[in-house]
């Protein structure tokens, strides 16, 4: 270890960490469906019939209303990851800059995500064909490669610079390294089971499950794994010390089991 290595105050706390992911992944779903798709819904003059923790019901609506309500969620992932870039390149603190880094990665590698998902299965949000979710549209087989490769190009770009972004809070060396690993695997894994659990209480079955909460989770952010296990960096580690925050882990679990409690059964507006 160099002396450098040794004099950096260089920590994230592991529970902190946990906290954190189950404070912000339901307010960032929530962003996706609620300010989203339904408000989108209710602003085109119609009102959503079913508020799910990974999907809503707007009846009603049709041709290119239903195609801007579809494609609101994925707007609202891109707006928050340039708003959590933006604001991440002002803030210095470490608490709120890996907040916002979080932020960042995840809506930006979901929204990605989302048209690459599209494009190869023609379903969720995006397909472009009957049945699709903006569908039916001329071409739709052109319209699919589109959106894969865009999606594709926007996810390598995310993935990277989310990595650059770690570096520049995190230094180089080993245990920078182990930092960034731990960071990004937590933020997997913790992110993942939790949708997971969360969706199982969905009246819908499997398919909800299966096409939103794991899709969009473990599918959506395995680019974190390049993030765990990016190349050496040659810069020297930073001070970048986040400790214990007890109200911080409080309200990530409360978060979560409301956010279980109620959308997950699927809130019926009639």
């Amino acid at each position: 270890m160099t002396g450098n290595e040794t004099r950096a105050r260089l920590w994230v706390d592991p529970w902190t960490m946990v906290g954190l992911v189950l404070l912000l992944l339901p307010l960032l779903t929530m962003a996706h469906e609620l300010l989203g798709h339904a408000l989108t819904c209710v602003a085109s003059g119609h009102r959503p019939s079913e508020l799910g923790a990974y999907y809503i019901e707007c009846p009603g609506t049709d041709g290119w209303t239903a195609r801007i309500v579809a494609m609101a969620g994925t707007g609202m992932d891109v707006l928050l990851a340039v708003l959590a870039y933006l604001a991440w390149c002002k803030v210095e603190r470490p608490l709120p800059r890996l907040m916002l880094w979080m932020v960042f990665i995840v809506k930006g590698m979901v929204a990605a995500g989302y048209w690459m998902f599209s494009g190869a299965t023609n379903l969720g949000d995006w397909g472009p064909d009957v049945g699709g979710g903006i569908g039916p549209l001329p071409l739709p087989w052109l319209w699919r490669v589109g959106l894969f490769v865009v999606g594709l190009y926007v996810y390598v770009r995310v993935v990277r610079l989310g990595i650059r972004m770690l570096i520049a809070m995190l230094g180089g060396g080993d245990q920078a390294r182990r930092v960034q690993r731990w960071i990004a695997l937590t933020l997997y894994v913790v992110a993942g089971v939790g949708a997971l659990v969360v969706s199982l209480f969905n009246p819908l079955g499997l398919v909800i499950t299966l096409m939103s909460a794991v899709a969009s989770s473990f599918g959506g952010l395995a680019g974190l794994f390049n993030v765990a296990y990016s190349r050496r960096c040659d810069l020297p580690p930073r001070d970048f010390y986040i400790g214990r925050h007890y109200a911080l882990i409080a309200a990530g679990v409360l978060v979560t089991l409301v956010f279980a409690a109620t959308l997950g059964p699927t809130i019926y507006l009639h």
